[in-house]
């Protein structure tokens, strides 16, 4: 059962703008680790991170309304390819408890970057 749906778009532009430098504060203290790792290996770090981002917020307003905390942390959500370069979200242990409060047991994740802009959907089930 659907229990929340979020969508978001990044203008790409913006954050090539704002993580330039993948050592800068905000790609630190927005992506994780695995997320940095990814972006290097990326043609376009700043269209991967854009969409990364998107996902992020997209997570939020699919679940948030479902919580009594109704924030999360955005290294919370971390969105990495899968074997066949798929997107998919690998919460945190924060993430995983506001899922588990939420009734959440899956997220589903799409991505796309078209026309400087990358969007994401998040589907709650």
């Amino acid at each position: 059962m659907v229990k929340g749906v979020g969508i978001d778009t990044v203008e790409i532009a913006r954050m090539r703008k704002r993580c330039a430098d993948l050592s800068c504060a905000f790609v630190q203290r927005t992506f994780t680790d695995g997320e940095r790792a990814e972006a290097e290996r990326r043609h376009d770090a700043a269209s991967y991170l854009a969409g990364r981002f998107a996902v992020k917020e997209a997570t939020y307003k699919a679940i948030a309304h479902l919580t009594d905390a109704g924030v999360l942390d955005f290294r919370s959500v971390e969105t990495l390819a899968d074997e066949r370069g798929c997107p998919h979200v690998v919460p945190s242990d924060r993430l995983r408890r506001a899922l588990d409060e939420a009734g959440v047991a899956e997220l589903l994740v799409s991505i796309t970057n078209e026309a400087g802009r990358a969007t994401a959907i998040v589907i709650a089930q």
